[in-house]
C-alpha cells in the first residue's frame, strides 16, 4: 500500500469532512456565502462516516480505496483503509496523546507520541479545512452547479477554477451538506492527477464508544516511533561523503557563495535513504538548498505537477518547477538525485543551469 500519498488524500478528504457551520435553511447562498458557512462554525461534532477515494493519473484510475473513519468532538480520531477488495488494511488512531499507524500485512506499528509533532502533523479537522478552503477563496475563482444528493443527503455544488495557470490546487469540485455544512464529495485536481473522494455513508452526532480510540495490537507486531525513524544530524562537508558512501556533487564556496549548514538525514520506514542537505548564502542571505540522495531504484514518473518542465542539467534529464514561488531543479546523475531549492526569487534558471556546470565532486 502506498502509505504516503493515500495519507496526504485521507488528511485532505478527512479534514474536509468537517468543515461546519450549523444550519437548518436551505435557501440559496452565493459561492462565497457557502464557503463563508463553511468556516465560520467553531463546533466539531462526533460522527461516523464511510467513503471511497479514487486516484487518477492521465484520466486513467491508478488507485481505488475504501475508508471508515469515527471523529469524536474532543478531535479523537480513527480512520481504517483497505484496497478495493477490502485487504492491506491500515488503521490510524488519534487516541489525543499519540498517534498510532498499524499496518497489517507488514505487522508495523509507528507511533508518534512528541506533542509538538502530534500538533503539527495531526491539526484538528476544523484547522485543515479552514486552511484548504481559505486557499480556494483566495486562489479560485467559485461558481455554483445544480444541487446533488450525496449518501442521501441534499447539497450544494460548488465549483472552483483556479484564478493563475500554475496554480499548485488546479479545479476543485466539492458538495457541500445544506444543513450542516459538511462537504460530502470532493473532486481535486493537481497538474496531471485527479483525487476523488465521496461518502457513501454518514452519521453526524452518532455516540462513538471510548474504546473505539483504543488500538489492540498484536503481541509480535514490530513497533517504531517516529523519534527514532528520521535522524537528523549537522555535519561537515567530509562526513557527509562518508555518510552518502559516494562522491557527490555540490557548488563551492566562491563569488559570494558560503555554506551556512550541512544536515544528514538518516531515513527509516517506508523511505530508507541517507539524504544530504546544503543549505547556503549569499550575503547572509539563503540563497537556495541543495539536496543529494541515492536514486530509488522505481520512481513512478507519471505523476506530473502543474508547469512542470523538461530542462537538461549537465547532460542529463531533469525537470524545472516554477509554482506559486516554489523553484524547485531535479535530476539524476551517477545513480544520484539532486534536488535544487531556489530560495532567491531574482535568480533565473538560465543562471542556475550555468552554475550547475561548474559544480565540484566531493571524493
Amino acid at each position: 500500500m502506498k502509505v504516503t500519498k493515500w495519507m496526504g488524500i485521507l488528511a485532505i478528504f478527512g479534514a474536509l469532512g468537517w468543515c461546519a457551520g450549523c444550519s437548518a435553511e436551505t435557501s440559496s447562498y452565493s459561492p462565497e456565502q457557502m464557503i463563508n458557512n463553511a468556516l465560520e462554525e467553531e463546533e466539531n461534532p462526533d460522527y461516523y462516516g464511510e467513503s471511497i477515494m479514487e486516484i487518477y493519473e492521465n484520466g486513467e484510475m491508478t488507485e481505488k480505496m475504501k475508508m471508515k473513519e469515527w471523529h469524536s468532538k474532543d478531535g479523537k480520531i480513527r480512520i481504517e483503509t483497505t484496497n478495493e477488495s477490502g485487504k492491506d488494511k491500515t488503521v490510524v488512531v488519534n487516541d489525543g496523546q499519540t498517534i498510532t499507524t498499524f499496518e497489517e500485512n507488514e505487522n508495523q506499528a509507528t507511533v508518534i507520541d512528541d506533542k509538538e509533532i502530534i500538533e503539527y502533523n495531526q491539526p484538528s479537522p476544523k484547522e485543515q479545512a479552514n486552511a484548504i478552503l481559505e486557499m480556494i477563496k483566495e486562489t479560485h475563482k467559485i461558481s455554483s452547479e445544480e444541487d446533488e444528493e450525496i449518501a442521501g443527503r441534499n447539497t450544494f455544488h460548488l465549483v472552483a477554477q483556479p484564478k493563475e495557470k500554475n496554480s499548485l490546487l488546479g479545479k476543485q469540485e466539492l458538495w457541500i451538506d445544506k444543513e450542516n455544512w459538511m462537504v460530502l464529495k470532493m473532486y481535486s485536481t493537481s497538474g496531471n492527477q485527479t483525487s476523488k473522494a465521496i461518502y457513501t455513508k454518514i452519521d453526524v452526532g452518532t455516540a462513538i464508544p471510548e474504546e473505539k480510540f483504543a488500538l489492540h495490537l498484536p503481541k509480535d507486531v514490530e513497533i517504531k516511533n517516529l523519534n527514532d525513524i528520521n535522524k537528523t544530524k549537522t555535519v561537515t562537508l567530509q562526513e557527509a561523503r562518508e555518510g552518502l558512501d559516494a562522491p557527490f556533487l555540490y557548488f563551492p564556496e566562491e563569488n559570494g557563495l558560503e555554506i551556512s549548514t550541512i544536515e544528514q538525514d538518516d531515513l527509516t520506514g517506508i523511505v530508507e535513504r541517507t539524504e544530504i542537505n546544503m543549505n547556503y548564502n549569499k550575503g547572509d542571505v539563503p540563497f537556495l538548498t541543495l539536496s543529494v540522495f541515492e536514486s530509488p531504484e522505481e520512481e513512478d514518473e507519471s505523476y506530473t505537477l502543474p508547469e512542470e518542465e523538461s530542462v537538461t542539467v549537465r547532460n542529463y534529464e531533469g525537470s524545472f518547477i516554477d509554482m506559486e514561488g516554489f523553484r524547485n531543479l531535479v535530476w539524476q546523475e551517477e545513480g544520484l538525485t539532486y534536488s535544487i531549492l531556489i530560495i532567491d526569487p531574482s535568480v533565473p534558471l538560465e543562471k542556475l543551469l550555468q552554475a550547475t556546470e561548474k559544480m565540484e565532486i566531493m571524493n
